[in-house]
Order: structure tokens, then C-alpha cells, then sequence
């Protein structure tokens, strides 16, 4: 195993020249941010290492011999994994960004937001703005069309018959009704929308500002320390699922949001049109609405779920490779 993890590290050297474009450069910024911690714990662990192999040797106990060589490759492994981090960000998304051009451009999806050159935290807050943008649309058309309704349903006509009677009817107390759809779809579904895109946004900022700010500095001082290297494994594990496995899937999913379009409404105009939201192309109509729901709630789970599964599986391969 550790003979291929060193095959898998060479792998890696030789992708090196490639240039940084579609993510930030992990490593110098960690060095940046936590070079002088990192610099101090690995001179403090190199001194554990020396003394421990003196000491098997002096002493001609094999255990710290064993000990010594043991922390030896696992000081190596971080130093490696340290230098190569950027390396393993990159492999990551040139393999999405390979997957992007050779399927998501096939089926016709928009570039307003996509470029190859650009982060991908900042191509998922990109579509995720249009997602909001679309919401807030919707949310405000279907305000004015609520205060229309209601409105237009107070008038009322009155006949007035001369030393007899007078009937008064309220002609427009039909639009109540739909006044009260308006009401409901715009508060059972519009606005639970945006409050979950307002959220998400917040989470893909933080992610953006935060995982390479601290998480990953704090990670490979935890995982060179030999007491903490289980922590600092779960927190690389962890960084870089918010770093390339999030904004991915979030790119991912916000992609196929932009897809589905009006020229994919037309196809169901008529399980779509409505007499009160209308069909294809009006403001707000159901395809419009049901366009936002799986974004809003069911595809941040299923990446939720990516991440999770992706935290346990490179938290299982960094205890038995390093």
C-alpha cells in the first residue's frame, strides 16, 4: 500500500507543470496563511523522530526503532501530500471540467456562469445566483399579482331601483380565489426557496472564505503531529470535500437547472398551463416554480450525502496509507 501510494505521489509530480487555473493554489496559500506553525511543528516532530531512532539504537530497543522509522513515513507522506495538495485540487477539476465540456455543453446547457478558467466556488455562486434572481421574479410577480386579486375582488356593482329597493353584487369576488392561490403557492413554495438558495449562498461564501483560510492549515498541523494525525486526516478529508466536492456538485446541479428551460416547457404546455399562472413564457407559471424545488431542497441534500460518503472514504485511505 505504501509503495502505491508513492507510485500515486510520482503521478502527481509529473501533472505539476500544468497551470493553476480552475483552482487557487492550495499549498502556497496554506504556507502563507500557517507557515510558521507548520515549519515549527514539523522541526519539533523531525527532533521526536531523530531522538526516538537514537535512543532504538543506543538503547537497542527495537520499538523505537520501529517507532522512529513508522513516524518517519508518516512525516514524508504529510511533507508529500503538504507540496502536492494543489496537485490533487487540480486533478480534481480538470476531471469535472473534462466532464463538463464532453456532456453538460452535448445537451445545450448556458456558459453564463461556466469558465473553464474560473473557480468553481465561484462558478456554483454564480448559478446559484441565477436561481435567486429567478426566485426573487417569481416571488415578486406573484405579490403583485396576490394584491391585484385581492383587490379586484372588493368591487362590487349596485342597482338602485327608485322608491322600491336596491341590490348590491359583488362582481369580482371570483378573483378571490385566485388571489388565495397566488397566496398559497408563494408561501408554500416560493419563499422556502429563497430562503434555501439565501442560505445556500451564505454556505458556498463561507466555504470559499474559510476551507483554505483555516481548515487546511489547521488539518496539516493536526495530521503531522503523531497525537492529532487522525483529526488533521478527517479535516483534510473534510476541506477538500468543501473545496472541490460542494462547488462541483453545486455546479453540477445549478447546470442542469439552467437546462431546463422554456424550450423544455413547451413540451408539457398543457399539463403546465394554468388559468390563473398561465403556460410557457408568463412569469411564474408552475414550470417556473417547479423548476426552483429540486435546487431548493432535495439536490443540497444529495450533496450533502456526496460529502459525508466522500469525508469517510479519504478519511479511511489516509489512516492506511500515511
Amino acid at each position: 500500500m505504501k509503495y502505491f501510494a508513492l507510485l500515486f505521489s510520482l503521478l502527481m509530480l509529473l501533472s505539476v507543470s500544468h497551470s493553476l487555473e480552475c483552482i487557487e493554489n492550495a499549498t502556497s496559500f496554506v504556507l502563507t496563511e500557517q507557515g510558521t506553525l507548520i515549519a515549527l511543528v514539523l522541526l519539533v516532530t523531525m527532533f521526536i523522530i531523530i531522538f526516538a531512532y537514537i535512543a532504538g539504537i543506543v538503547t537497542n530497543n527495537p520499538s523505537f526503532t520501529v517507532f522512529a522509522k513508522d513516524e518517519a513515513w508518516h512525516f514524508a507522506f504529510s511533507l508529500v501530500l503538504l507540496m502536492l495538495f494543489s496537485v490533487i485540487l487540480l486533478l480534481a477539476c480538470n476531471s469535472v471540467d473534462f466532464f463538463y465540456k464532453t456532456t453538460l455543453e452535448e445537451i445545450g446547457t448556458a456558459s453564463t456562469c461556466y469558465d473553464s478558467s474560473a473557480e468553481m466556488t465561484e462558478v456554483s455562486i454564480c448559478f446559484l445566483d441565477l436561481a435567486k434572481r429567478d426566485a426573487e421574479v417569481i416571488a415578486e410577480n406573484s405579490i403583485d399579482k396576490y394584491i391585484d386579486k385581492l383587490m379586484g375582488s372588493t368591487w362590487s356593482v349596485t342597482i338602485s331601483i327608485p322608491l322600491l329597493n336596491s341590490v348590491t353584487s359583488a362582481a369580482g369576488a371570483f378573483r378571490r380565489i385566485d388571489a388565495f392561490q397566488y397566496d398559497t403557492v408563494l408561501y408554500t413554495f416560493v419563499f422556502p426557496s429563497l430562503i434555501s438558495f439565501n442560505m445556500q449562498q451564505l454556505f458556498l461564501e463561507f466555504v470559499s472564505d474559510v476551507v483554505l483560510k483555516w481548515i487546511l492549515p489547521s488539518a496539516f498541523v493536526l495530521r503531522i503531529f503523531p497525537p492529532t494525525r487522525q483529526i488533521g486526516n478527517m479535516l483534510i478529508a473534510l476541506a477538500v470535500g468543501l473545496y472541490v466536492i460542494v462547488p462541483f456538485m453545486y455546479t453540477f446541479n445549478l447546470a442542469m437547472y439552467d437546462v431546463i428551460n422554456d424550450d423544455y416547457c413547451m413540451e408539457f404546455h398543457d399539463v403546465v398551463y394554468d388559468s390563473t399562472f398561465g403556460g410557457c413564457g408568463d412569469t411564474g407559471n408552475f414550470w417556473d416554480i417547479a423548476r426552483l424545488l429540486p435546487q431548493a431542497f432535495f439536490l443540497p441534500n444529495l450533496t450533502i450525502a456526496f460529502l459525508i460518503t466522500f469525508l469517510v472514504g479519504v478519511n479511511k485511505a489516509l489512516r492506511v496509507i500515511g
